[in-house]
């Protein structure tokens, strides 16, 4: 199992009940493919550094997850494909950082 760290930017205009039902989702494939949710965190919603699409502000979940590499790629499709999800990043790591992170700490 390999670590990893992930951000997912959500679309602005979606409603809290349904982007809470992507990150379940989200969750849940994580785990469907024998990974892990180590930690997560709600960043909110932020400015984004430049636009994408039609988007200037995007919701921002951190999760920490523990998955074997070769299985990232269906998850990443699922994201791909799905249009609530702006962007998504996925970092290996040697180690997790302690949280909470500087960007949870941030006023917003």
């Amino acid at each position: 199992m390999s670590k990893f760290e992930t951000v997912l930017l959500i679309s602005p205009e979606i409603t809290e009940t349904l982007k809470n039902n992507q990150i379940k989702e989200f969750i849940s494939s994580i785990k469907n493919n024998e990974g892990e949710i180590i930690n997560s965190e709600g960043w909110g919603l932020r400015d984004l550094s430049y636009k994408i699409g039609n988007y200037s502000k995007a919701f921002y979940n951190f999760f920490q997850i523990e998955i074997n590499g070769n299985k990232l790629d269906q998850i990443k499709k699922n994201l791909t494909q799905n249009e609530n999800f702006i962007r998504h990043l996925f970092i290996k790591v040697n180690d997790h950082q302690e949280l909470p992170t500087k960007l949870n700490n941030e006023k917003k």
